[in-house]
C-alpha cells in the first residue's frame, strides 16, 4: 500500500507546522520530523521550506502533496476490493455524507437483508464516505461503479444531465432552517407572510426545478430578501446560525446543525430522492436494484 510517511507530509502541509501535524497524528514531533526527513533523503527531494514561523511546501512538495491524495484514495480502494474478495461476498458501495445519509435506503435494509444473504454471492452494504463538495459529489455521480456503486440523493425530474439511472425511493419536504436565535424558531409551521423581513439563503436560479419553484414562491413576497448560496456547507450553516438568517433546507436534514431547527413551510414542495446507479451496472448492482424495486414497487428509469 502507500507509504505511510505521506500522512505526516500531508498533515504538515495542511497545518503549516510539524508540531501541529504530530499532534493531529498522535505521534511525537521528533518522530514526525524523522519521517519527513527520511522521505526527503530517500527520494532526494526537498518537500518543505522550514522557518521559525512553521513550514510550507516547496514547488516539488506541492506537486507531491497534490498527487498523494489520489495515491492514498487508490490504495484504500484497492484494499477494500481485496477485503471484499477475501470475505467471499459482494459489497454494494453506498456513498454517504452529512447531507446525503442514504436514510431512504438504509431504512429498507432490515427487510432486504435475508434475501441479500441468500443471493449468490451474498450481498452486503459497504458505506463509503462521500464529499458534499460539488466537485467531489458530482464526480462520483458521473462515475458510478468506480469508487461508489450507488448514491441516495435528491434529483431533478426534468433537468438532469448525469450518466446514471435512478430508482425513486422517497420524497422529502422542503422546509425552512431557522436558527434558534431567530424569533420564528418557536413556530410549528411557517407561511410566506411569516417570512417578511427575513433573509433566506437558497441555491441560485437554475440549480433545479424544485429549488427554482421554492425561489419563485418566496419571490412573491417582496419583504423577503433572497440570498444566493453557492453550495450547502458547514460555513454557510454556521453563518446562518450566527446571523439569524434563514436557510432553505430539506426535511431529511433534521440534525444537520445543533443551532438550526427545521420548520415545515405552508406549501406542497417536495424533493424526490432516489437510488442513483450506473447506466450499465455490474450484475450484482443490477440484482440489488431489482430487489429494492420489488420491495418498493418502484421502476428504475433515467431521470
Amino acid at each position: 500500500m502507500y507509504d505511510r510517511r505521506l500522512d505526516a507530509i500531508l498533515a504538515a502541509a495542511e497545518l503549516g507546522s510539524f508540531s501541529r501535524a504530530a499532534a493531529k497524528l498522535h505521534i511525537s514531533t521528533p518522530a514526525l520530523i524523522k519521517q519527513v526527513n527520511g522521505f526527503e533523503q530517500e527520494h532526494r527531494i526537498t518537500l518543505f521550506h522550514r522557518g521559525r514561523g512553521g513550514v510550507r511546501l516547496t514547488e516539488a512538495g506541492g506537486a507531491l502533496a497534490a498527487d498523494a491524495y489520489d495515491i492514498i484514495e487508490e490504495s484504500d480502494r484497492a484494499l477494500r476490493h481485496a477485503r471484499r474478495l477475501e470475505s467471499g461476498g459482494a459489497s454494494i458501495r453506498v456513498g454517504v455524507s452529512l447531507l446525503r445519509p442514504a436514510t431512504a435506503l438504509l431504512d429498507l435494509w432490515p427487510r432486504m437483508a435475508p434475501a441479500m444473504a441468500a443471493h449468490r454471492p451474498s450481498i452486503r452494504l459497504e458505506l463509503v464516505p462521500l464529499s458534499d463538495a460539488p466537485d467531489g459529489f458530482l464526480h462520483e455521480i458521473d462515475h458510478l461503479g468506480d469508487a461508489v456503486d450507488v448514491v441516495v440523493t435528491g434529483f431533478s425530474r426534468h433537468h438532469w444531465s448525469h450518466p446514471c439511472q435512478v430508482l425513486q425511493l422517497a420524497e422529502y419536504q422542503l422546509c425552512m432552517g431557522v436558527p434558534l436565535s431567530n424569533p420564528l424558531a418557536g413556530r410549528a409551521r411557517l407561511t410566506l407572510d411569516d417570512l417578511s423581513g427575513q433573509r433566506v439563503h437558497l441555491p441560485p436560479l437554475g440549480d433545479g426545478d424544485v429549488m427554482d419553484e421554492a425561489r419563485r414562491r418566496l419571490a412573491t413576497n417582496p419583504g423577503i430578501e433572497l440570498v444566493d448560496l453557492q453550495r450547502y456547507e458547514f460555513d454557510v450553516f454556521n453563518e446562518c446560525a450566527q446571523s439569524g438568517d434563514l436557510l432553505l433546507a430539506k426535511s431529511i436534514w433534521s440534525n444537520f446543525h445543533p443551532s438550526i431547527r427545521l420548520i415545515a413551510m405552508d406549501w406542497d414542495i417536495t424533493v424526490p430522492y432516489g437510488l442513483l446507479y450506473a447506466e450499465h451496472p455490474a450484475p450484482v448492482v443490477r440484482d440489488f436494484v431489482a430487489a429494492v424495486a420489488e420491495l418498493t414497487g418502484g421502476k428504475p428509469r433515467n431521470p
